[in-house]
């Protein structure tokens, strides 16, 4: 029945059901299949809007937002109409800014994406009540099966809720995107009137705008007007904080808590190092240390953007004592006494130039102090370097020396010709990107020191015992990174971008092409991490087969390297091809690779990839392992390194012979340790003919046996071989455990044989030659008589 035609039934009920279409039949197999499925839409609907991001949270950061954003506002407008408002200031704003478009964003986000996903569920359910219409007008013209169809009208029913429903969600989304754009219209015109200031700014800091500070028209505006107008600003930037600071007391008596808390920690860890360790000076500085990890980690919050409010509360409770715990630390960076002063001196007037800062000092006042303390600085500076130079008279004046003179001087010379902006200028970002090196550094430095740290109380005993080297090796790595940071924020410091976040993206998108290949910093970056950390795995896992794993099982030395080195070839082997796929190269191009590399073996690499393969056979079969005395031709010595093209082997006269690995496979090679080092010496002796053979025999026996070296078994022997031209010929053969002792015992052996030999009355004869002369000239006999006679 459900395969009959609704415009069928109603044109003509009593035609046969041959006569329909699957077309008209699919809208009745669809009105039964709803009248199942929509109630469980309806609850599907609702588990939906129970996920998209909750509106009243939302809802509940509006006002805060708002509230910034009249502060920002009625600071960009005061700002217009302050003559002395600095650079300085204005980027502040710029940052405030950011921060707020920063929130902004992230509000609107959930908000855009709650209407859209409401949106796309309104339509689906619209174009369900629309199909529910058409079914309920055909159902109308088929009144005999009216008690087979569904109920339509509660089907209606669920689909009004389910539009209710999505209704009573997209209205106070709509309303909070509403409000959200009034937002983004308010900051797109306060950055017009920053972005005004800023240009305005800079086209100042290159002009005259200040009388010299040599003249008595500068010194003319410093009135009893600006000093109280100073002194108000300081009363009223007092007030404030204060209030501040009450109102969120319980967030600063945290914060005080957890420097309490890692002040604690730190001053406890020192117990667990020692002075050459990295963490140590750290540890000897636990209200220092505390108070520079609190106060850095709160301005990284403060840089990301994370909170816009967090900048106007916290900025001058994180940057003060930031400036000092680095100021305090710093003798870990220079150790040079009156380098390390003068450093300290900048950070106090860097310190200082953020209270000004933040009490809005007035400019001439400001301006005053940054004249006179750059004045200060050359003179200081100038004066520690004559003396350098003078009681050390090998001491040359470098760049380095040139450019920390060039710092004060050029604000100097800038002062006196009434450039205040661009003095100004200098001074702060100067001094920021001083703070910010340090800054970098010490986080270097105490991230090294808290790695060790872990590393030495690891579980494993490998790790703990070799804390130290493995921080040598990864220390590359900590400064890559620490030093990207640093690059982001001398491009915001020097205000080529405006926040850090945007710094590190457009560092992060910088791309050029090479042939067809698009290479960005990020594809760099990780061909150095990959390339560097399978180096580091490489010698992790080698260290930790040959220092714990095999040991435990009395491998051979020899073996314990030659599995250490096939280690090393297959993790180097799965780091290029991670390599591979991480520079984008598919199964095809590792193909066609693989077959360039074919044909470059067969054309010129033949002989090291001779050498390599056999390497592998030596390391596979080892019949050459590291510590075999091996002789090759008439070289004799100890294999050292069994490398991937050749093996190195160093004889007793300490020369070290590289040998291709290919020739120690097809030459012959004598290995006198393979099997085991134990091998037989053999000292050949002469006697005089007419000695007594037993006795010869007995003492070359009792030599052999008291000698502490020669092996008991298997025992000595004293052979008797031959009947030499000028001797008789015998010789003692006996056993040592260790080849490197044969000479030593060859020598031992022919001392106490010659000794007991005198002892015994045994002679051993000189090469003896008879001449016979068959024919002699008459003068020459006649001359022999003579002399003989």
């Amino acid at each position: 029945m459900f395969f009959m035609p609704l415009q069928a039934l109603s044109a003509d009920e009593e035609k046969t059901p041959t006569t329909v279409t699957s077309q008209q039949a699919l809208s009745l197999i669809e009105i039964n299949t709803w009248s199942n499925t929509l109630p469980r839409d309806l609850i599907d609907l609702q588990n939906n809007i129970e996920t998209i991001a909750n509106i009243a949270k939302i809802e509940e950061k509006l006002p805060t937002l708002e509230e910034l954003i009249e502060e920002l506002d009625w600071d960009a407008t005061m700002a217009k109409s302050n003559p002395e408002l600095r650079f300085d200031d204005l980027t502040a704003l710029e940052a405030t800014l950011r921060k707020i478009s920063a929130e902004i964003n992230s509000i609107n986000k959930p908000i855009e994406k709650n209407v859209k996903e409401l949106e796309i569920w309104y339509r689906e359910w619209v174009d369900k009540e629309s199909k529910l219409k058409e079914f309920s007008q055909q159902a109308a013209e088929i009144t005999h099966l009216s008690d087979s169809l569904p109920d339509i009208s509660s089907l209606a029913n669920l689909i009004v809720k389910a539009k209710e429903l999505i209704a009573e969600q997209i209205r106070p989304n709509l309303l909070a995107g509403r409000k959200i754009n009034d937002f983004e219209t308010r900051v797109y015109a306060i950055n017009d009137i920053i972005g005004d200031l800023i240009r305005e700014r800079k086209a100042l800091r290159t002009q005259q705008t200040a009388p010299s500070m040599l003249s008595a028209d500068f010194y003319s505006t410093i009135t009893v007007h600006r000093i109280s107008e100073a002194w108000q600003n300081l009363r009223l930037f007092a007030n404030y904080k204060a209030k501040q600071f009450i109102q969120q007391r319980y967030v600063i008596g945290l914060c005080f808590l957890g420097l309490l808390v890692v002040a604690i920690c730190v001053y406890f860890s020192k117990t667990l190092v020692i002075a050459s360790h990295k963490w140590y000076p750290f540890a000897s500085r636990p209200v220092t240390t505390a108070i520079f990890i609190l106060s850095a980690t709160l301005s990284i919050i403060d840089i990301l953007a994370i909170q816009a409010e967090f900048h106007q509360l916290w900025t001058i409770l994180i940057q003060l004592p930031l400036v000092i715990s680095v100021a305090l630390l710093s003798d870990l960076i220079f150790k040079i006494k009156w380098q390390n002063a003068l450093l300290k001196q900048l950070l106090v007037f860097l310190a200082v130039i953020i209270f000004f800062n933040a009490i809005d000092l007035p400019h001439p006042l400001y301006y005053l102090f940054i004249f006179y303390s750059s004045l200060f600085l050359f003179v200081y500076y100038l004066y520690f370097t004559m003396k350098r130079l003078l009681t050390s008279p090998g001491q040359k004046i470098t760049w380095s020396i040139i450019l920390w003179a060039v710092f004060p001087l050029s604000i100097v010379i800038a002062g006196i010709g009434g450039y205040d902006q661009l003095a100004s200028t200098i001074f702060g970002r100067v001094l920021s990107l001083i703070l910010a090196s340090l800054i970098v550094w010490l986080m270097v430095l105490f991230a090294a020191g808290i790695i060790e740290l872990l590393l030495c109380y690891f579980p494993l005993k490998i790790v703990r015992q070799n804390a130290t080297l493995i921080i040598k090796q990864i220390f590359p790595i900590i400064i890559l990174t620490h030093g990207i940071f640093w690059i982001a924020a001398l491009l915001t410091i020097m205000l080529v971008y405006p926040t850090l976040n945007a710094a590190f993206k457009a560092i992060t998108s910088i791309q050029f092409t090479f042939y067809s290949m698009t290479i960005t910093p990020g594809a760099v970056l990780g061909i150095v991490f990959i390339g560097y950390a399978t180096l580091l795995c490489s010698q992790g896992i080698r260290a930790f087969l040959c220092q714990e794993v095999l040991p435990r099982y009395n491998v051979d030395p020899g073996v314990q390297i030659s599995i250490a080195r096939l280690v090393h070839y297959a993790i180097l082997t799965i780091g290029f091809f991670i390599l591979l796929r991480v520079l984008g190269f598919g199964l095809s191009q590792i193909t066609i690779l693989g077959g360039a590399l074919g044909i470059g073996i067969g054309f010129g690499l033949q002989a090291i990839v001779n050498n390599f393969v056999s390497g592998l056979i030596l390391l596979f079969e080892r019949p050459i392992k590291v510590g075999d005395m091996i002789e090759v031709g008439e070289e004799l010595g100890e294999v050292k390194e069994l490398g991937l093209r050749a093996t190195t082997v160093q004889t007793f006269d300490n020369a070290e012979i590289v040998i291709p690995n290919s020739e120690l496979i097809t030459s012959s090679v004598t290995n006198w340790t393979l099997a085991e080092k134990r091998i037989r010496v053999k000292v050949p002796v002469g006697v005089a003919y007419g000695s007594d053979i037993e006795k010869v025999l007995k003492v070359l026996l009792s030599c052999a046996e008291a000698n502490p070296t020669v092996l008991s078994t298997p025992k000595p022997q004293a052979l008797f071989l031959a009947f030499g031209s000028s001797s008789l010929d015998f010789e003692v053969r006996v056993w040592i455990a260790d080849f490197a002792d044969r000479l030593e015992v060859l020598s031992e052996l022919n001392q106490d044989i010659e000794n007991e030999f005198q002892l015994a009355g045994i002679e051993i004869p000189f090469p003896q030659t008879d001449l016979h002369v068959r024919s002699v000239d008459d003068e020459i006999a006649a001359l022999i008589n003579n002399n003989s006679g």
